[in-house]
């Protein structure tokens, strides 16, 4: 209901609905109605106060050694950075709790999200470094976008490395960046790290 009224431009609403859900719901749905509430704060444009209420949910949940709550709160918080445009933030989040991801890739809480918001949270990890590639090539820094394909092609796991849609991207961006460095002249010590580069991208091939 809340989601529908959001739909129709009643954020208020909308709110109104999670208030009242608090009183119906089980003590061990508190957590996830929250976080929805506070995801819906977000949409609805107050970004840095969403993000403020999560992060002080995020140290509680990491005072108290509560591993899945502090997980859940870092990959929403990532997305949050990402759909912000600050994506070293997002990286940072996800690397801090990588070793906490839970064995089922299909973590309900997360799926009920995206289910509710659209959110994606496939490897986000990666969408993020992509993304500062692209930043980073478009505002000519070459060498240090090429630094960060690098690590997405050393780090990621067989799924990803194994993504047609990963390999396109892969081999589509070393592409820019060779003719980057035909136009620009880099030199020996670049031209070394894209020939490095290139030749992991066709092994990945």
């Amino acid at each position: 209901m809340a989601v529908t009224l959001l739909g129709q431009g009643d954020r208020e609403g909308a709110l109104g609905i999670f208030d009242l859900a608090f009183h119906d719901c089980e003590p061990n749905d508190i957590r996830l109605l929250l976080l929805l509430k506070l995801i819906l704060v977000f949409e609805s444009g107050n970004q840095e106060g969403a993000i403020k209420r999560i992060e002080l949910l995020a140290a509680r949940a990491n005072d108290d050694n509560d591993n899945d709550a502090t997980y859940l709160y870092a990959q929403v918080l990532a997305v949050m950075h990402m759909k912000k445009g600050d994506y070293g933030r997002a990286i940072s989040l996800i690397e801090r709790v990588k070793n906490l991801a839970p064995k089922n890739k299909q973590y309900p809480p997360l799926m009920t999200i995206s289910l509710i918001f659209g959110w994606s949270f496939d490897q986000p990890d990666i969408i993020v470094k992509r993304r500062q590639c692209e930043t980073l090539y478009h505002e000519g820094r070459t060498a240090e976008a090429t630094e960060i394909l690098r690590n997405i092609m050393t780090t990621s796991d067989e799924d990803t490395q194994g993504s047609r849609t990963n390999v396109d991207w892969i081999a589509d961006f070393i592409q820019k960046c060779v003719m980057t460095r035909e136009h620009t002249g880099d030199g020996a010590s670049g031209s070394s790290k894209h020939d490095e580069t290139a030749t992991q991208s066709n092994a990945l091939s």
